[in-house]
Order: C-alpha cells, then structure tokens, then sequence
C-alpha cells in the first residue's frame, strides 16, 4: 500500500477552500462530495490529466499526504483509472466521502 497520497485540484472553489480552510474535499454535492487521492506524484500537469482521465489539466497538487493522515477510504483498491473525458486513463486513485485537513497546497504553474 501507498505510504502517501495526492490531491489534483483545478476547480477555483476547491484551491480557495484549500488555501483558506486547510480542508480538502470535492465540493460536488451531486458526488457526495466523493474525493479522490492518488499515490502517484505527479509534475507534469498534463501527465496527470491523461492517467487520472481529467477534464482538463490540475492547477495544483495536495500533498504528500501520509496514510496515516487519510480518512477511511470507500474505494481502497486502487483501481486502474477508466479512460474519460478523453483521456486515457491508467492511473490509481482510492476515494473517501470524509475531508482531510492539511497544511500545504503547492501551484504546478
């Protein structure tokens, strides 16, 4: 298992809650506010929009965050990412429905 994992982030809302409320956690209420983590860091933006099949490129990056630091994970398999958005996919990535409060938020720009 992953000793650390990551949060991609591009949506402005989320990096505002980030900065200013040191919480990490979707804001979409239609998802359950599902958050996804990877253990993969990643440094090429677009690198992690093609394995993580996301609409468009992070702005930033959470993390490392230690396992230890995580909330429990509804999906803890680590599943091979489906291709969407059209992006092919492959990446791993586990989800929890719980936040996780941090301390640092990096700008991949």
């Amino acid at each position: 298992m992953a000793t650390a994992y990551y949060r991609y982030i591009s949506y402005p809302l989320e990096v505002t809650q980030v900065v200013h409320e040191r919480k990490v956690q979707s804001m979409n209420p239609k998802r359950g506010y599902a958050t996804w983590y990877t253990p993969t860091r990643y440094d090429d933006p677009t690198k992690a929009q093609q394995e993580l099949a996301l609409s468009k490129p992070p702005t930033h990056r959470v993390g490392p965050i230690p396992a230890g630091e995580m909330r429990d994970f509804d999906i803890q398999q680590l599943p091979p990412v489906a291709p969407a958005f059209g992006q092919p996919g492959g990446g791993v990535e586990a989800c929890t429905r719980s936040a996780v409060w941090l301390f640092g938020l990096w700008d991949l720009w």
